[in-house]
């Protein structure tokens, strides 16, 4: 009985040691984890702390461009005048050939319109011519005069039949080229089934 406890207490001591050093794996672990997290945010806030000076460098450019454009647009506002008379006159010139276009445009799709009302009509009309063929196609009926249904007997009934016949087990089974054993198994199970 003592040899028990001391094996039972070896092997609980073992266990208590696999689960120290499994834990102590494990804290060891999460403490990389912890180091590598740190690092990570650190990275992550020099990244942050470039993209914003990235962005205030690109705003301190981008200002300086709107004064540069703004001071060029209020020193010469009469070239600005010039351009928006020759610009309406260019839009009435545009309007004009739009509008001869759009002519142009209609008659194109009037005709293929038509083209495809055309081609429709016609897919129509065979597709009718079809129809008929089919119909009298459908009408045939395959003879069914000649189909005689042919019913088997279940091996269990065939079995049974030659039994009550004389026949023995093996002549069953020589007679149906089916197994001995497969014959008797459904002789027992007519036993079975009658009783």
């Amino acid at each position: 009985m003592t040899a028990f406890w001391m094996t039972l207490n070896f092997v609980l001591l073992l266990l208590a040691f696999y689960l120290i050093l499994h834990l102590y794996q494990r804290i060891r672990l999460l403490q990389d984890k912890d180091q590598d997290s740190q690092g990570t945010q650190q990275l992550l806030a020099e990244h942050m702390e470039a993209v914003r000076l990235e962005n205030e460098q690109f705003l301190s450019d981008l200002r300086v461009l709107l004064n540069e454009r703004a001071s060029a647009e209020s020193v010469k506002p009469s070239r600005a005048k010039r351009t928006r008379k020759t610009s309406k006159v260019k839009n009435e010139n545009h309007e004009e050939a739009s509008a001869i276009d759009s002519s142009d445009n209609e008659k194109k799709f009037s005709a293929i319109l038509s083209q495809e009302k055309e081609e429709l009509n016609k897919t129509a009309t065979t597709s009718k011519q079809n129809a008929t063929s089919e119909t009298s196609a459908d009408k045939w009926v395959p003879p069914i005069d000649d189909v005689q249904d042919m019913i088997e007997e279940s091996p269990y009934l065939q079995a049974t039949r030659l039994k009550e016949k004389g026949y023995s087990i093996t002549d069953i089974a020589k007679e149906m080229n089916r197994g001995k054993g497969e014959i008797e198994l459904l002789l027992k199970l007519q036993g079975k089934v009658q009783s």
